[in-house]
């Protein structure tokens, strides 16, 4: 009989803990999510846009940290198809969307779009497009690299800043 007893309440110990278990183990794993949620995305949202209306190339970005890109979408305005060089700038001076920046070069990443005329391009990045800064500019530049005279590129850019 004292054995059944025993056997009985380590069965019910059982269970309350299963089921308390149960209850806690939801919180638990999102405390623990939210916690490394909190130290990977980044907490300064960025969005800006470029009007490429020359064959000169601009910039946008922050001097400022890491700028992961989600985004980039191309508008042309263009009767023509255009390609966009887009590309990580080097400055001789100035910085990340400044008119007195001059860009004089470019490093990683680069890509080359091609818009087709009188239409919008969307290039999403589940995991952001990292440029990490090139000379303390992280940003992220844009160049016309066809002969555009009857029309302009907009560019405009989504991310973070890290």
């Amino acid at each position: 009989m004292k054995l059944n007893k025993t056997i009985l309440w380590a069965v019910g110990g059982f269970i309350t803990l299963a089921a308390i278990g149960t209850l806690s183990a939801p919180r638990l794993s999102a405390a623990i999510k939210a916690a490394f949620v909190e130290v990977v995305i980044p907490s300064k949202p960025f969005f800006d846009t470029m009007f490429l209306a020359n064959n000169n190339p601009q910039s946008v970005g922050s001097d400022l940290g890491t700028f992961g890109v989600t985004t980039i979408t191309l508008t042309n305005f263009s009767q023509s198809t255009q390609q966009v060089f887009i590309f990580a700038p080097v400055f001789s001076s100035g910085g990340c969307g400044g008119s007195g920046s001059l860009i004089i070069g470019g490093g990683r990443p680069t890509m080359n779009v091609y818009v087709q005329p009188r239409s919008t391009q969307t290039i999403s990045y589940p995991t952001p497009l990292v440029f990490a800064g090139i000379g303390g500019h992280a940003c992220l530049a844009a160049e016309v690299t066809t002969l555009l005279n009857d029309g302009s590129v907009e560019v405009t850019v989504n991310g973070f800043v890290n």
